[in-house]
């Protein structure tokens, strides 16, 4: 006699194991996504939160849902006093990143000093504090270049490899900025944009060539009398006129 068939047992069975396994997945990702924010960059995980509010209803400072009586939130964005705490957490990290980016820049000019009075070369140097960054300037009379020319000199060489040697230790990215005093050239076709412009290049080439400056993060461009430092009113201003700045540049905040 045959056996009576078994009826196929209805429901779920171990079904409910493929959505939870989905769940798992999903809930492990999102941690996951939390994390790799959190080691990045504090404002993007401000910016994160704030772009949840809309969509989520997450208009706590603990991250939870509100109470309402619907599928929707109540109203969207976020409440005067939620939108402080931000803008207060984003000015705080962006105040400490500033921070760290000056000190930067104060270790590069003590370490500039310090190699610049080694080599007695300190005097032909001026460091100053700009909100681009520090910038180092140098004459072009008889240090960097001799008058009117675009190669050079002995003691410009030996003050640029200096520098250079500075600034090869940090990431700060570099731009070389020519400039000449009013008087016009006496060459035909060749004026101070044109004389700001190869001085600055002939200074960029040196340290990249010559002391191994990473080309990717240098620069060189040439404003000729249109940028002085004091007015062109006497030999001594036009004279502090003639120069060649180094910029060197607060850091860029990652972007990654």
């Amino acid at each position: 006699m045959a056996r009576p068939k078994k009826k196929k047992e209805e429901g779920g069975g171990d079904r409910w194991l493929g959505t939870y396994g989905d769940m798992i997945t999903l809930l492990l990702a999102f941690f996951v996504m939390l994390y790799s924010m959190s080691t990045v960059d504090v404002l993007k995980f401000a910016s994160f939160v704030q772009g949840l509010a809309v969509p989520f209803g997450n208009n706590s400072a603990e991250g939870m849902m509100p109470d309402n009586s619907g599928l929707l939130p109540d109203h969207n964005g976020l409440d005067e006093q939620q939108r402080a705490a931000i803008d207060q957490m984003v000015e705080t990290v962006t105040s400490q990143q500033d921070t760290e980016r000056s000190k930067q820049l104060d270790e590069i000019a003590e370490a500039m000093q310090e190699a610049l009075e080694e080599a007695g070369l300190d005097a032909l140097v001026e460091q100053r504090r700009e909100a681009r960054g520090l910038v180092i300037s140098v004459g072009t009379d008889d240090v960097l270049f001799g008058l009117g020319s675009t190669e050079v000199g002995p003691q410009g060489r030996e003050i640029l490899g200096a520098i250079a040697d500075i600034l090869a230790d940090f990431p700060n990215d570099v731009m070389i900025e020519g400039y000449t005093d009013d008087l016009p050239l006496a060459r035909p076709g060749y004026d101070n944009w044109n004389l700001s412009t190869d001085r600055s290049i002939a200074v960029l080439k040196l340290m990249v060539q010559e002391h191994g400056l990473s080309p990717a993060k240098i620069g060189a461009t040439g404003y000729g009398e249109f940028r002085p430092l004091v007015p062109n009113t006497s030999p001594a201003n036009r004279a502090k006129n003639r120069r060649v700045d180094i910029a060197v540049l607060l850091t860029e905040e990652e972007t990654a």
